[in-house]
């Protein structure tokens, strides 16, 4: 997205005052002396169409030559208080073949000495045709009206409205004072409009396009500015706001910017363009480069086809005192012989950080919108917008008429980025000198400067870069600000602002990988990986040959091949392959860090590091549904009741360690309650199965309810144990997969077969026990719950976790969770915790009973204990710590079980059923073994009945 807050056109003008008489003449020449006020205009010529027109190499923020050229020029000098004469001058447009300097066109003008007011106009002949000038505030009142039938209407390239006005930023008025010393003063036009250049992309294989549009393709019809800005004043009032406007100001008007139609307005289609997010903040490229020719219309097919619409408008400023009323792009659409809008939001907030502040649409910035479109419309479309600050570029002269104009006056510089500023000068470019006034002291070596300048005299042009006798470390904490720099020719000094940062980086591009093992498709095995860093280059795990034939990692049955030609670099990369069929998705997990060390705000060096996640799954096709159990460890007496949860059983999570016996099998499903650490497959079942036709409360069906079956009657199948993800089983079916049978009632009397389909087709999982009463405590969903809907994934896998004492009592993720160890730790006011329970599912045939899941155990060690705290607050109060350990997936770690406090009937719900935050974690040693557990805290107070997070004290 660009931000070009001021798009300019470089105009400066040297006015140079001195003599007196009542004339003003006007020179088009290079004469030295003759008159007291010169104007210097710098010109964009042909061929240097968004290029500096100092050095052709030298990008400039998307002004073109079009759009810079100035057809007429006006001069107004309005006097300050007594002395002075006013001076309203025509200049004649710069003519190159009349000019010394290609570049520079230079106007001399004689006026009597006082103080004045300087402005400067271009473009505005025909709109003050007929408008006395004959005060500063008749300039002030000057109004562009864009509306149909006004002047100077809608701005067009090549006649924009430009105008120099000595307002400073922070809202002053410039005065020169004209006496018998001549006086320096730079000038700098100004766009009055907004330039937008707006892209749309229509690319039918990306991800989330509607299929309707993928069938028929899409067309834009027309493009409308709505809310458009009916009028603006010629000078800027120097604010962004106005919380007060007109009702015809707020309401705005339309103009119709493109009718495909009737041919009007500006619209192209390209077939083959380059998108770079990462010139989304940079001044010197744009995100959108088109290629080849571009077309003014699609025909039938091109329309299906991917495609790029550009098109550059441009609008009036707007300020405004709602959102509602900002400016707005419509872009009307066909597909299929259906119409379809998108609209577009135009402007931006100067602090984007605010959530309060009205977006502006300020004169001199460019936006160039990119927007796709994936949906059929009548939408807010989703952009990416591009603002950035087009900053003038500036003459000075000293007193003997040295000049010296930059094409900036700051610069950016990062540890491994170098800025440029183009400058021209009439002395001898080889006699430029440079100070930094910024330094940073070097131990062996005193203050050296930040910044170190190298001038290029045969290019006029200043590279700025970090001074490399400088380390990180030598800044200490102080990674980033601004350093002075001064450029020195004869007696002219000009200071420039250089940014500066050093903040350590090691950035890892992407971190998540995921690789489909497909032998058919060998070149989607290897995934590329980038890295930047100003620490030296990427280390691996040590022990790793990453150079050569690279270095094999094997989880489960997965292999994957690390391989990085060079380390030592700043800017690198290195690929990860995938070297064998996982089977299962199989998650590999190592980190990467800086090779050298940086220091810390405490003053501790440390290697910056970087995780790296790669997933590998099997070729895509059949649907992956994976399910797992947690907190289920209740076993069970019979259809309807449940012994009390044993804590001694719960095992903390357990890695992949290539064994049939892992801790994550225990999960309390096993059909003859096996307390061991194996897997069973035939007590993890799945019923998959389509239904039409509901079920009644009691359990019962009517007898046009049909059933069609994939996986048999109820229970279902067995799934299979997932060794390469323990606690995990799965089963897998194909895509198209119809079913085997169905129960010949209904529909199915006359459709016989159903294909699996997601959203219809509908799952329940179980350990196959009471299978002739229905309901039961292992099974998800429970009785008389609609089954689950099959999942709509795009890499066809769902992971269903199950866990009675969370609401809901089972979740569906894309991405396998991560389920980890929870340390509940609760505080309680006085008395301590005598036990938890949780009711949930379906326990009778009549669905109105619910299970109840309960300990009154608290006296379990690192699983389920209560005791007195050592400490009491500051009131005296004693409170207890209860320690309950259970599972979760990973950032959802809300519970809906009820806590008793003993010697009351206080059953509070634990922590109100709110997802606190974890305070940190703890490692337990148990069997040998080092277990780590989130802690969550919360306290209690019976007094109040409320929970607060933390501990008391």
């Amino acid at each position: 997205m660009k931000r070009l807050g001021d798009i300019l056109l470089s105009l400066a003008a040297l006015l140079l005052l001195a003599a007196c008489t009542d004339d003003a003449d006007v020179y088009n020449t290079p004469a030295s002396s003759e008159g007291n006020l010169c104007v210097y205009v710098p010109v964009t010529r042909e061929g240097d169409e968004v290029k500096s027109s100092l050095d052709p190499s030298n990008p400039t923020y998307n002004a073109s030559v079009e759009e810079c050229q100035i057809n007429d020029l006006h001069l107004y000098a309005f006097p300050v208080g007594s002395e002075g004469t006013f001076l309203s001058q025509e200049l004649l447009a710069p003519e190159a073949n009349e000019m010394l300097n290609e570049q520079v066109a230079r106007y001399q003008l004689q006026i009597k000495p006082g103080t004045y007011h300087v402005y400067v106009v271009a473009n505005m002949e025909d709109a003050l045709k007929g408008t006395p000038i004959n005060t500063e505030n008749d300039l002030k009142n000057v109004v562009l009206s864009y509306a149909p039938m006004t002047k100077p209407g809608m701005p067009v390239a090549g006649k924009i409205p430009m105008i120099y006005e000595p307002k400073e930023v922070d809202g002053t008025t410039t005065e020169v004072v004209i006496n018998k010393t001549p006086k320096t003063v730079a000038a700098n036009l100004r766009f009055t409009c907004v330039k937008v250049c707006l892209n749309l992309v229509y690319d039918p294989n990306a991800a989330g396009v509607n299929d309707a549009l993928k069938a028929n393709g899409i067309i834009v019809k027309d493009i409308k500015g709505e809310r458009l800005s009916p009028s603006t004043k010629l000078l800027w009032n120097g604010k962004f706001s106005n919380p007060s406007v007109s009702s015809d100001y707020a309401k705005g008007f339309g103009s119709t910017l493109y009718d495909l139609a009737s041919a009007t307005g500006t619209g192209v289609y390209y077939s083959d363009w380059e998108e770079d997010l990462t010139h989304l903040n940079d001044n010197n490229n744009n995100i959108i480069t088109v290629k080849g020719t571009g077309v003014a219309n699609l025909d039938p097919v091109s329309a299906k086809q991917k495609w790029l619409f550009r098109a550059t408008y441009y609008l009036p400023e707007r300020y405004v005192a709602e959102a509602a009323q900002q400016s707005a792009l419509k872009i009307g659409g066909a597909v299929g012989g259906h119409n379809n809008s998108y609209n577009i939001n135009l402007g931006h907030r100067q602090d984007e950080s605010s959530t309060t502040e009205i977006p502006t649409f300020p004169r001199g910035t460019y936006y160039e919108i990119v927007g796709r479109i994936k949906s059929l419309g009548n939408i807010d479309l989703d952009c990416v917008v591009g603002v950035k600050d087009w900053e003038p570029a500036e003459v000075d002269a000293d007193f003997t008429h040295t000049t010296l104009w930059v094409s900036k006056t700051s610069a950016e510089v990062m540890s491994l980025q170098d800025d440029y500023i183009d400058y021209l000068t009439n002395a001898d470019p080889s006699t430029l000198k440079f100070e930094c006034i910024s330094k940073v002291n070097k131990t062996t070596l005193g203050d050296l400067e930040i910044i170190k300048v190298v001038n290029d005299p045969a290019t006029k042009r200043l590279k700025f870069s970090i001074n490399p006798e400088l380390s990180i470390a030598d800044f200490g904490t102080k990674t980033e600000g601004d350093a002075k720099v001064s450029i020195k020719v004869n007696n002219l000094k000009k200071y420039l602002n250089v940014h500066y940062n050093v903040t350590p980086y090691f950035k890892v591009d992407p971190v998540d990988i995921v690789i489909f093992y497909d032998d058919a498709n060998p070149n989607e095995l290897t995934k590329t990986v980038k890295f930047t860093t100003n620490l030296g280059g990427i280390k691996f795990p040590e022990g790793w040959t990453d150079s050569g034939s690279g270095y094999n990692v094997t989880y489960a049955q997965s292999t994957i091949n690390i391989k990085c030609k060079n380390t030592n670099v700043a800017n690198g990369t290195f690929t990860i392959k995938a070297t064998s069929n996982p089977q299962t998705t199989t998650t590999h997990t190592f980190t990467v860090k800086s090779i050298e060390k940086y220091k810390d705000a405490d003053g501790n060096e440390k290697y910056m590091e970087q995780p790296v996640r790669v997933t590998v799954r099997p070729p895509k096709g059949n649907y992956f549904i994976y399910m797992r159990a947690i907190n289920d460890l209740a076993k069970t007496i019979d259809a309807s009741n449940l012994e009390e949860f044993d804590h001694s059983d719960m095992l903390d999570e357990e890695a992949y360690n290539n064994s049939e016996e892992n801790n994550n099998w225990r999960d309390g499903w096993c059909a003859d309650w096996k307390i061991d650490r194996k897997s069973y497959k035939d007590s993890h079942k799945v019923y998959i199965y389509t239904q039409k036709g509901e079920t009644n409360s009691d359990g019962t069906k009517d007898e046009n309810v049909a059933i069609w079956y994939f996986t048999g009657g109820w229970p279902g199948v067995s799934m299979t144990a997932d060794n390469n993800n323990p606690g995990w089983y799965y089963y897998s079916i194909a895509h198209d997969a119809t079913s085997g049978s169905n129960n010949g009632q209904g529909d199915a009397k006359t459709t016989p077969q159903k294909m699996i389909k997601p959203g219809q087709t509908l799952l329940i999982f179980s350990n196959g026990t009471y299978t002739d009463k229905g309901h039961q405590p292992h099974r998800f969903t429970h009785h008389n719950d609609p089954g689950i809907t099959l999942f709509n994934y795009e890499d066809n896998e769902g992971w269903y976790l199950y866990d009675p004492l969370s609401d809901p009592y089972y979740t569906v993720y894309d991405e396998k969770p991560t389920v980890v160890d929870v340390e509940y730790t609760i505080y309680t006011k006085r008395d301590g915790i005598s036990g938890w329970y949780c009711q949930y599912g379906v326990n009778s045939s009549d669905g109105k009973g619910k299970f109840e899941m309960k300990s009154n155990n608290p006296n379990v060690d690192y699983q389920f204990k209560c005791e007195v705290c050592p400490k009491k607050d500051k009131d005296g109060n004693t409170w207890y710590k209860t320690i309950l350990h259970l599972k979760a997936p990973l950032n959802e770690y809300a519970k809906v079980l009820h806590v008793k406090i003993s010697n009351t009937a206080d059953e509070p719900e634990l922590f109100d059923g709110d997802n606190y935050p974890v305070s940190g974690t703890v490692t337990r040693t148990i069997n040998g073994r080092d277990c780590v557990r989130y802690v969550i805290e919360g306290n209690y107070d019976p007094d109040t009945d409320t929970w607060k997070r933390g501990a008391p004290f």
